[in-house]
């Protein structure tokens, strides 16, 4: 089925513009555009829309209002920005609701490129309930007592990045969210950042303040939420999984770059457990299931929602603008051998460090076979014990 779109812009030379670049594509999508953001709702009240792309700077209501409507009425539709550098207070206010940015002039390859990979993500949860649960997300919980440290530092006279960065690397959402903006085309930066205490310090304490204080783009954890796992046992799996991963590609790689890739995959593996955790369908039936059926926790994800929170976690991170990389990596951290991988990779190292930290006989043995890499586990384990000693210091 065609996948629909719609492009938002007060300029008609834009929309002109984008006509002529997207001519090519009109036997794949269906095209709408619209000039403003109200006959851009009209649409959407008329037909379903699976992405839309909007500029920011916009007479009566700017893209920033669209797409919060979009998102609390048409929560199933893909969010894209595709605006000027200048509107950078507007960005910031559109970031809660937003899933990528592009910045004009925004050449053809690039635009297809992104459209095509919301599209194609899409693959990755095929139930339509889920898939507009995951698009409508504007926030992922946080740990409230690092929520608390992060507002007091940000708001103390002599707050210092390293601190709030620090914070920012204890939580899954909190790194998830501040490497989401600074790998945006917003920012331009010439390569990805993979490390969240580098992420801050390039954002800045003015935009970590407006994305804290402003825009609200964390919240906590409600005391009442229900369940079926600790958020701070999550928490310290994922961070200790990051350590592990990091230290075993160092070790196979000597690369730094891909080892910081290991480390944050590794520590955002799980995000789609977050994401699950507010179906309450999930919730109810995850508890009794494994063992009821005597089935491991991800076979009962998949007989429960038809997918489990790996293709979850890689949906939402891809819809992020996460590298392909770290998006296969989640995507199959437990499940390798479907990557077709033949050498070792960040995926490899997050696969093992996940088996070794939660002390379960569920490394893919025939995947490591393939890489002619089994003899490297009993390495493995000491490494993992090394890095859990330094990590718990």
């Amino acid at each position: 089925m065609k996948k629909s779109i719609i492009f938002v812009d007060d300029e008609p030379n834009i929309i002109q513009g984008l006509k002529r670049m997207l001519r090519s594509e009109r036997d794949n999508w269906i095209m709408f555009f619209a000039g403003s953001g109200k006959e851009a709702l009209d649409i959407l009240s008329n037909n379903h829309i699976d992405i839309i792309v909007t500029d920011m700077r916009m007479p009566e209501m700017d893209g920033a209002e669209l797409l919060e409507q979009v998102a609390n009425h048409y929560p199933g539709t893909v969010r894209i920005v595709l605006s000027g550098h200048s509107d950078r207070e507007m960005i910031l206010r559109s970031t809660k609701f937003t899933h990528q940015f592009l910045i004009k002039p925004c050449d053809a390859d690039t635009l297809k490129y992104t459209l095509e990979r919301a599209c194609l993500l899409q693959g990755l949860v095929r139930d339509e309930e889920l898939l507009r649960l995951i698009n409508g997300i504007v926030n992922l919980p946080s740990l409230p007592d690092k929520l608390a440290m992060l507002l007091k530092e940000i708001q103390a006279p002599d707050s210092s990045l390293k601190k709030i960065g620090d914070i920012i690397a204890q939580d899954v959402t909190m790194t998830a969210r501040v490497l989401q903006m600074v790998n945006s085309a917003f920012f331009g930066l010439p390569k990805r950042v993979t490390n969240p205490q580098q992420a801050v310090t390039l954002l800045g304490t003015d935009t970590i303040k407006g994305l804290v204080l402003y825009v609200n783009i964390f919240s906590a954890i409600e005391p009442t939420t229900e369940v079926v796992f600790s958020m701070e046992a999550l928490w310290r799996h994922s961070i200790m999984v990051g350590n592990i991963a990091k230290s075993i590609a160092y070790l196979e790689l000597n690369d730094q770059e891909l080892a910081d890739e290991a480390f944050i995959t590794g520590m955002l593996h799980d995000i789609g457990k977050l994401l699950l955790s507010q179906v309450p369908k999930y919730n109810q039936g995850i508890k009794h299931l494994p063992n009821e059926k005597r089935i491991n926790f991800v076979d009962a994800e998949y007989e429960l929602m038809g997918t489990s929170h790996s293709e979850v976690g890689a949906y939402l991170l891809g819809l992020w603008g996460f590298s392909d990389s770290v998006v296969k990596s989640v995507a199959y951290h437990h499940t390798p051998v479907k990557s077709m991988s033949v050498e070792f990779t960040p995926l490899t190292a997050v696969h093992v460090a996940n088996a070794l930290e939660l002390q379960e006989d569920c490394i893919d043995l025939t995947y490591l076979e393939s890489l002619n890499l089994t003899n490297k586990i009993a390495v493995w384990m000491e490494l993992c014990n090394k890095t859990k000693k330094e990590v718990y210091a």
